[in-house]
């Protein structure tokens, strides 16, 4: 199981070893950031220490940005689609509203003069929303698994749909909120399963056929489906 630590708005996996005498930051693959520690430091040491590394944080996270592939960037134009919850809604550019970004239950409309930072706009109005749904579906998994997590909460968690905390709290990323309900539930009941077996042994795939019987087509689904929405791809792990 993860430990996780938040830092500067930013998330981080804490990585211990009894080997490791120095403090040490990665930025892997998928975008996830890395803390690795010795066993016995300090969660304050590691808060501070890290807080020295910020700029050089962010830093690395543009350079990942900017070599990413853009294939499943959005444009931000009148009549393209976004998903929400596995359903296609489209996007209306207005002149004038109150708020950057609505949803009526129907459409997206997004004021213009916030088009330059309509990522942004999507990305907290896909958290904002989403915690509320993603704790009511946690509620009715629960049951399936046989544990509930402390706390849920929604992030950006770069190309990762989620993550086991080491105190159950379990972290999804806002981008689950495009996905179909059934995969949604995939990835609920995927980081769930890791509140009894906190890795991928063959125990863990156990528990979680037990509450996803079905849970290899969904995981074959999620992949293909990960590469046609905006701000996934391919990339995507769990």
């Amino acid at each position: 199981m993860n430990e996780i630590l938040e830092v500067g708005g930013l998330t981080f996996a804490v990585h211990r070893s009894s080997r490791r005498k120095t403090l040490g930051l990665t930025v892997d693959r998928g975008g996830e950031l890395v803390i690795h520690a010795p066993e016995d430091s300090p969660e304050q040491e590691l808060t501070q220490w890290t807080r020295t590394k910020l700029l050089w944080i962010h830093r690395k996270l543009a350079i990942k940005e900017e070599l990413a592939p853009r294939a499943c960037e959005p444009e931000y134009v009148t009549g393209e689609s976004f998903s929400y919850l596995g359903r296609s809604h489209r996007l209306k550019l207005v002149t004038q509203q109150r708020q950057p970004l609505l949803y009526d239950g129907r459409r997206f409309y997004l004021r213009c003069d916030a088009r330059e930072e309509a990522g942004r706009h999507f990305r907290n109005w896909f958290i904002a929303v989403g915690k509320e749904w993603i704790v009511t579906r946690a509620e009715l998994i629960a049951p399936k698994i046989g544990a509930r997590p402390a706390r849920v909460a929604v992030r950006d968690l770069g190309f990762r749909w989620g993550s086991c905390g080491w105190n159950h709290v379990i972290y999804f990323n806002w981008k689950v909120l495009q996905l179909p309900i059934r995969l949604a539930d995939y990835v609920l009941a995927h980081e769930m399963s890791h509140l009894i077996v906190p890795n991928h042994q063959p125990e863990f795939w156990r528990v979680l056929e037990r509450a996803v019987p079905d849970w290899k087509d969904r995981q074959t689904q999620l992949r293909k489906q990960a590469a046609e929405l905006h701000w996934c791809g391919a990339e995507m792990v769990q």
